[in-house]
């Protein structure tokens, strides 16, 4: 059976994808230190550690880079070692894909209450005096409109961290 067109494109987009994916970091090949190196020349390092601390984590838990080691790295993975670049890269990674969880959760969490919120009112609105059903209506109209709110997706802009490819 032949493929369609649509399956030809997908499938040439899914290869160049995961060529990209497998593609070294241009600056792999012309870093003249390490990234471990470079982290007390930047300065930024502690504002890290302060943002998690203060989300929370365990300071004594917090990651350091002392060294261009990479425990974390899994040859399986088809990917070269890299060192601690490839350790904070990853760092970056594992953070997003946490925050994209949590903000699921929240988001979860907030839907419910407002779909019970309203699911009250609406029982309040069938008993209510005829004074208060306009009140009540458009309480209603409003956490309808926070509920919608909810379905949005939001972007969060921040500098790219791998190059690879043209």
């Amino acid at each position: 059976m032949a493929i369609s067109n649509a399956e030809k494109v997908r499938r040439y987009r899914e290869r160049q994808k995961d060529k990209l994916k497998a593609a070294n970091d241009v600056t792999d090949e012309i870093a003249t230190r390490k990234f471990f190196e470079y982290l007390p020349v930047d300065g930024q390092w502690q504002d890290v550690r302060y943002y998690l601390e203060w989300a929370g984590f365990n300071p004594d838990h917090l990651p350091e880079f002392t060294d261009d080691t990479d425990a974390g790295y899994d040859p399986a993975d088809d990917m070269p070692y890299r060192g601690s670049i490839g350790r904070a890269e990853r760092m970056i990674g594992m953070l997003l894909d946490a925050s994209r969880e949590l903000a699921g959760i929240v988001n979860r969490y907030k839907r419910e209450e407002l779909d019970r919120h309203i699911d009250k009112l609406e029982v309040a609105l069938g008993n209510a005096p005829e004074a208060d059903r306009k009140k009540i209506a458009r309480e209603i109209v409003t956490m309808t409109r926070h509920r919608d709110q909810l379905d949005k997706r939001v972007r969060f802009e921040m500098p790219t961290y791998e190059v690879k490819g043209v």
